[in-house]
């Protein structure tokens, strides 16, 4: 009787230290106290780079038909500039030359088709996660 009494107990502190969180409200915050968010919005360049990027892949290889793609480029296109206006405040045409080079790395094989990182002529791999270039 003791032993099924203690196993009761052990579990309900258990269920109740597992729940505390919820039942308190706590939360995490979504960015860190240093400014986090220029690096979420950083990140969210990053991805929607990169989804742009996998959209002209899958529309140049036939997997995409061009009202698909058209409307994955606006889409990607206004997210990474909202992206890169929060981050600097960069004007249209900052955000356009920067997006020509990342097209142009790509045309080149200096883009890393992992991580979106734009090396320099002559490297092999990526410098930001090691991936070999094409």
């Amino acid at each position: 009787m003791q032993q099924v009494l203690g196993a009761v107990l052990i579990t309900v502190g258990v269920i109740l230290f597992v729940l505390r969180p919820i039942l308190q409200g706590d939360q995490a915050p979504l960015t860190s106290p240093d400014g986090g968010q220029d690096e979420l919005d950083a990140q969210k360049k990053k991805s929607a780079l990169k989804g742009l990027r996998d959209a002209e892949y899958d529309y140049y290889s036939g997997k995409l038909d061009e009202e698909d793609f058209e409307f994955l480029k606006q889409e990607m296109a206004s997210e990474v500039l909202g992206a890169m206006r929060r981050i600097g405040n960069q004007s249209n045409h900052e955000i356009e030359a920067e997006i020509r080079a990342v097209r142009n790395g790509l045309d080149a094989g200096l883009t890393c088709l992992f991580c979106g990182e734009v090396n320099s002529k002559g490297s092999n791999f990526c410098g930001q996660c090691g991936s070999q270039l094409e």
